[in-house]
């Protein structure tokens, strides 16, 4: 019996009822207690440091596993490569963290040990929903896998250091490319890779992993349909985010401080944000008026319209381009393509690009962009101002045609 088996859902509760008058507050009623269990994580914290640095580790990458159902040929998630070194890599999504945040919330150590055993059987949750062209070279299946159902609850899982970005300014695409499909060979769908993975390569994949899994670097808060406040997802705000970290940082002196080393330091920028009163619910505050779908698709595409419709282009732009921003959707393959004219001419009819990456030259305010920049994956950048909507020249379904595609 794997010590993953003890884990049971009845160990996390449901969000409740409750109020803060602000962020200290949030913190000591719905979070500090997630951390209660010291010395099990610190048994955690060791483990892991053993794993990343162990000889021959399974490293989770979360990339390549949101794409358009016309893509679906492209997603990786559960895919597995082995280097020359016996070093394994694979790839995933959130979802496959939720199981190590149960286990920190029910107080359930485990062994670098036991993390190999997980990892080198098939029964895993890499992702939430494979496609079938995931599912028929996947080396992961979710078939009587353990699952953490923290989302169900109305939990948002929240990191402190990001992890698709803040790697040295190092692109993880660019260092790990998508690798083809014809190369992950049936039966045992395991890629062969001929070369050795670079200090570089590995260096990153640890701190990645650390991120991913660490008890240090996420904690939960209730979903943005389950909270009010001034803002937009508490969980994305860094006055919380840097106010949880001073926290561990004190808990944890030693623990924390080799965490940070190992997973890549990376400095929270200061919030712009004053956060106030704070409400959460257990029940989803627009459960009533929104429709029963059965197709989670059907319901995002009805969200989107409803509230979308009223906006000016101008308006909806800018709120669903900090939307994609925060929830970290636009990927550095994407973000590479928006900076070119001729495809954000050809994707979402407009003139110029969508994106301007800000030189240190340049004002706050340029010609034919919105004034200030947005920070995307630790680069800076202005967004194209220039949308229309007349009867000749619309703007808007092309954009939201792209908008939607991201969210899917």
């Amino acid at each position: 019996m794997s010590v993953f088996d003890k884990f049971e859902n009845k160990n996390i509760t449901k969000v409740q009822n409750g109020y803060a008058k602000d962020i200290p507050s949030l913190f000591n009623d719905i979070i500090k207690f997630q951390f209660k269990n010291k010395e099990e994580i610190k048994k955690i914290h060791l483990s892991l440091l053993e794993y990343v640095n162990s000889k021959s580790p399974i490293f989770f990458l979360r990339l390549y596993g949101s794409y358009s159902k016309t893509k679906y040929h492209l997603q990786r998630r559960g895919f597995l490569s082995e280097y020359k070194d016996n070093t394994k890599l694979t790839y995933c999504d959130n979802t496959f963290t939720l199981l190590f945040a149960g286990m920190k919330l029910a107080g359930i150590p485990y062994s670098c040990k036991d993390l190999e055993q997980l990892f080198n059987q098939n029964k895993l949750i890499v992702g939430f929903g494979q496609v079938s062209e995931e599912k028929e070279l996947s080396f992961y299946t979710p078939k009587g896998a353990k699952r953490a159902n923290i989302n169900a609850k109305g939990w948002y899982q929240a990191h402190i250091k990001p992890t698709g970005y803040g790697y040295n300014d190092i692109s993880l695409t660019k260092l790990f490319p998508n690798p083809d499909r014809e190369l992950f060979q049936i039966p045992n769908n395991i890629r062969q890779v001929n070369d050795v993975l670079t200090n570089e390569q590995v260096e990153i994949l640890r701190a990645h992993f650390l991120r991913l899994i660490h008890p240090f670097n996420s904690f939960l808060v209730p979903k943005r349909n389950h909270i009010e406040y001034n803002g937009n997802n508490i969980g994305e705000e860094n006055e919380l985010i840097n106010y949880v970290r001073n926290f561990l940082e004190k808990s944890f002196p030693k623990e924390y401080k080799e965490f940070d080393l190992q997973s890549i330091r990376y400095i929270v920028p200061k919030s712009n944000n004053d956060i106030g009163e704070i409400k959460w619910f257990e029940n989803p505050k627009n459960k009533k008026s929104l429709k029963k779908f059965s197709h989670k698709n059907e319901k995002t595409e009805t969200m989107v319209h409803k509230t979308t419709e009223k906006l000016k282009v101008g308006k909806l732009v800018k709120s669903k381009m900090e939307e994609l921003i925060e929830k970290d959707l636009l990927s550095d393959e994407e973000i590479n393509k928006l900076q070119r004219a001729d495809y954000s001419r050809q994707t979402l009819h407009i003139q110029y690009p969508l994106l301007r990456k800000a030189r240190a030259s340049d004002p706050n305010n340029i010609p034919r962009y919105w004034a200030g920049t947005k920070t995307i994956r630790g680069n800076k950048y202005f967004i194209c101002s220039e949308w229309y909507e007349q009867q000749s020249n619309n703007d808007r379904p092309h954009f939201l045609n792209w908008y939607r595609k991201l969210l899917k």
